[in-house]
C-alpha cells in the first residue's frame, strides 16, 4: 500500500514486501522489483519457458505475464512503486517538480520490452554482486517501513538508482572477458576507493593491456572510465534527489565533495549545484 509521509503531508507511492507470493506478480499499475533470495521455480514469463534460482532479480511492469508452475522453497521480498515515484523531483523542503513520464534513466532499461530486444525482465545474479544488490534492496526496503528522516524518499531512489544501474550494467559486461572482469569491479564498487591494481588484479592484464582495452572500446584509461562512471551515477543522484552535495559525493566514491566538485566541474563544465538546478528546470517544461 502507499505510504503517508510522516515528515509532509503526502502519499508516496512505494511500498515494501518482506516476502511476495509469486503467483500475485506482477502488481497492477506499479513497476515490480522481486529480489529471489531463496529457493528455485519453474514458470513461463512472458511466453519464456523458464527455471529460474536463486539469487535472481526480476523487474516487471504490468504488461508482462508470469506464470508459476512449480516452486520450492522460495523467498522473494519485493519493492513495488508507482511511475510517479519516478516522476517527483525535490526541489527545495516544500516544494516538488513532477512530469508526466519517469525522469529516471539510470537501469530502467531492465523494466524495458521490445522486440529488438532479448531482455525479459528476469536478470541472473552473480555472487560477486549480489551481496551488493541484497544489501541495497533491504536498506531501501527498510527505509519505506521506518522511514528515517525527511530525507528517506531521497535514499529510497538512492538506493534504486544505484541497484537498478548496477544489473543493467552487469547485463552488458555478462560475458566474460578481462575487459568486462574490469568493468563489473567498478560497476559494484565505484562507492569505495579504487586502484589501477585493483583492476589489474580482476582483470589478470597488465596496465598497458588494460588501458589498450579501454581506450579501444570507450577512449579514454580504466581509471578515466572509472571517474566518468562516477560523475554519470552522481548526475541522476544530484537530479533525482534533495541529497547534500556531501553525501553524494561519499556515495559516488569521493573522497571529499570539494573535490567532487572539481571533477564534476571538469567534466560536466558546470558545478554540481549548477548541473541540478538546471536538469530541474528542464525536468518542469517537459
Amino acid at each position: 500500500m502507499p505510504q503517508k509521509d510522516r515528515f509532509k503531508d503526502r502519499i508516496v507511492n512505494i511500498d515494501f514486501i518482506a516476502n511476495s507470493f509469486l503467483e500475485n506478480l506482477p502488481y497492477k499499475n506499479v513497476y515490480t522489483l522481486t529480489l529471489l533470495t531463496s529457493g528455485i521455480f519453474y514458470g513461463i514469463l512472458n511466453g519464456i519457458p523458464l527455471k529460474v534460482k536463486a539469487p535472481c532479480l526480476l523487474c516487471l511492469t504490468s504488461h508482462d505475464q508470469l506464470i508459476v508452475n512449480k516452486q520450492q522453497n522460495v523467498i522473494a521480498p519485493t519493492i513495488k512503486f508507482d511511475a510517479d515515484f519516478l516522476c517527483t523531483l525535490r526541489v527545495s523542503e516544500k516544494k516538488y517538480l513532477s512530469s508526466k513520464s519517469p525522469r529516471i534513466k539510470a537501469g530502467m532499461k531492465l523494466f524495458e520490452r521490445s522486440k529488438y530486444s532479448t531482455r525479459i525482465g528476469l536478470y541472473q545474479l552473480n555472487d560477486h554482486i549480489y551481496p551488493k544488490i541484497i544489501e541495497k534492496f533491504f536498506v531501501a526496503g527498510s527505509e519505506i517501513t521506518v522511514q528515517s528522516d525527511e530525507f528517506w524518499v531521497c535514499r529510497i531512489k538512492k538506493y534504486l538508482i544505484e541497484l537498478l544501474s548496477m544489473v543493467d550494467e552487469l547485463e552488458k559486461t555478462n560475458k566474460k572477458t578481462p575487459l568486462n572482469a574490469a568493468l563489473n569491479y567498478i560497476h559494484s564498487n565505484y562507492q569505495k576507493k579504487i586502484t589501477l591494481n585493483d583492476l589489474i588484479t580482476h582483470s589478470f592484464l597488465n596496465r598497458e593491456s588494460l588501458n589498450k582495452e579501454f581506450k579501444k572500446k570507450y577512449g579514454c584509461t580504466a581509471m578515466k572510465y572509472l571517474l566518468l562512471y562516477r560523475i554519470k551515477i552522481s548526475k541522476e543522484l544530484l537530479t533525482h534527489t534533495g541529497l547534500s552535495l556531501n553525501e553524494i559525493a561519499y556515495s559516488t566514491g569521493f573522497s571529499y565533495d570539494t573535490y567532487f566538485i572539481k571533477q564534476f566541474k571538469k567534466i560536466v563544465q558546470k558545478n554540481p549545484s549548477e548541473y541540478r538546478n538546471s536538469t530541474r528546470k528542464i525536468a518542469l517544461y517537459q
